[in-house]
């Protein structure tokens, strides 16, 4: 059965955000972009809400196809046309009670009970999906337990205030750390399991 892996980049203090939506805290080297590449080639596929979908669609169709350089933070231009191959052309699965334009392809609209439309796609045989969510979509595969890995790039930078990554929590999850390591730019990376135990 595939699984769904959640990636997301954290503050310390637990934020994926600033409260105006802002990014630019985020940090980068050849470490960590090597191991988002690794994810994005393992998995058949992304897992987006409308939200995280609309805002990524705006960058990656064109990403890689200029002669500047290197937007985004990324360490080499080579690198962000890898990125943005990755991103262009596996299917990316976009779950929203709307109608979004998806104009950023291949991609299919999933609009049905997010508990069985998950089971649907997990039962399909491949490899894994990662989930790319913001927080209210990341918020709903948690309540639902619906998430089997969370690999969570924690910075480190305590925003303060911002969009928490548990706000929407509604009930204890407890963890088993599959591994942690710390990168150059101190950036630590943690991947953690459903525990099975709990």
């Amino acid at each position: 059965m595939r699984r769904v892996i959640l990636s997301m980049m954290v503050s310390l203090d637990g934020m994926i955000a600033k409260s105006d939506g802002d990014l630019e805290w985020f940090l980068t080297d050849d470490q960590l972009e090597s191991e988002m590449l690794e994810l994005l080639k393992d998995v058949d596929g992304y897992l987006f809400g409308r939200v995280a979908y609309q805002l990524l669609s705006q960058f990656w169709p064109t990403a890689g196809k200029s002669d500047e350089e290197a937007p985004g933070g990324f360490t080499s231009k080579e690198r962000e046309i890898e990125f943005a191959r990755l991103m262009n052309e596996k299917p990316k699965i976009v779950f929203s009670r709307s109608s979004p334009e998806l104009s950023w392809k291949p991609a299919q609209l999933v609009s049905g009970d997010l508990a069985a439309e998950v089971a649907r796609l997990k039962a399909q045989p491949g490899k894994d999906l990662a989930l790319f969510a913001g927080a209210s979509i990341a918020g709903a595969f948690m309540n639902l337990d619906l998430v089997d890995e969370y690999r969570l790039m924690v910075h480190p930078i305590a925003l303060g205030k911002g969009v928490p990554l548990f706000g929407d929590l509604t009930a204890e999850r407890r963890f088993a750390l599959h591994s942690a390591r710390t990168l150059p730019s101190g950036v630590v990376l943690l991947r953690y399991e459903r525990d099975e135990k709990a």
